[in-house]
């Protein structure tokens, strides 16, 4: 039997994947959660086989999750279910060791078909986003990607993107699970690395040599940029929930 643990902030998405995979007879749901921390700790107390999760998390990104879940769980699988398009966003993913991704625009389907690879040991990706994969993988880097471009490891990437989201030094620490002195210094070396000398100069920098995507939040606490909206993936799951 298979477990599962669901994390997606919209419950009529989780209600939706409930509907679709309660029925299978190999799959139980153990467990869901509305937010990335929640979602880790769920993780370490459930033990689930697989966690499903969205990628836009509040709390920490799916990119976190994942980090944080293999690093005491290897043995878990995580498939991210969300509409992932940006190049940095999939290499993040991708560094941090998920097995899957099938976009909410997919049919909920593809969901079976994934946990079928995982049972028999192999990744899914469904096709539009491994084309999506290969599309940006395969385009010339940019000049300021070449060999001079500063190199940042996967947990400065992080930093990076959460300071760029407007996150300050302690609520980076808690969203990574590490020190504020540890946050501290990983902000510092992205600060050196980028040549920057403030925050604002150091997310220019790094948007525009494309070391992150565009931060979905604006420094303005009550303006939201990349807000969610209604689309074909949740139009997907509130059907399979009605």
């Amino acid at each position: 039997m298979m477990k599962i643990l669901l994390v997606d902030s919209d419950a009529v998405v989780r209600c939706g994947l409930k509907s679709v995979l309660q029925p299978l007879s190999d799959v139980t749901i153990c467990g869901e959660s509305s937010n990335g921390i929640s979602g880790i700790r769920q993780s370490h107390e459930l033990k689930p086989d697989v966690v499903i999760s969205e990628f836009r998390l509040p709390g920490a990104d799916g990119a976190i999750l994942t980090r944080r879940i293999l690093k005491v769980h290897p043995e878990q699988k995580v498939l991210i279910f969300d509409c992932v398009e940006s190049r940095s966003d999939i290499k993040r993913l991708l560094l941090a060791g998920i097995e899957g991704l099938v976009s909410k625009a997919d049919p909920l389907s593809e969901l079976v078909n994934a946990l079928d690879a995982f049972e028999n040991n192999r990744t899914y990706f469904t096709t539009a986003i491994e084309n999506a994969m290969i599309s940006e993988f395969l385009q010339p880097l940019p000049a300021s990607e070449g060999p001079h471009s500063p190199r940042l490891t996967l947990r400065e990437l992080e930093v990076a993107q959460l300071l760029a989201e407007g996150k300050v030094t302690k609520e980076i620490a808690t969203m990574l699970g590490t020190t504020t002195s540890t946050a501290a210094t990983h902000r510092t070396n992205v600060m050196r690395k980028l040549g920057a000398h403030n925050l604002a100069q150091m997310t220019l920098k790094a948007i525009s040599e494309g070391i992150i995507d565009v931060p979905r939040f604006t420094l303005a606490p009550t303006v939201i940029v990349g807000g969610k909206t209604q689309s074909a993936a949740g139009e997907n799951v509130a059907k399979a929930a009605a």
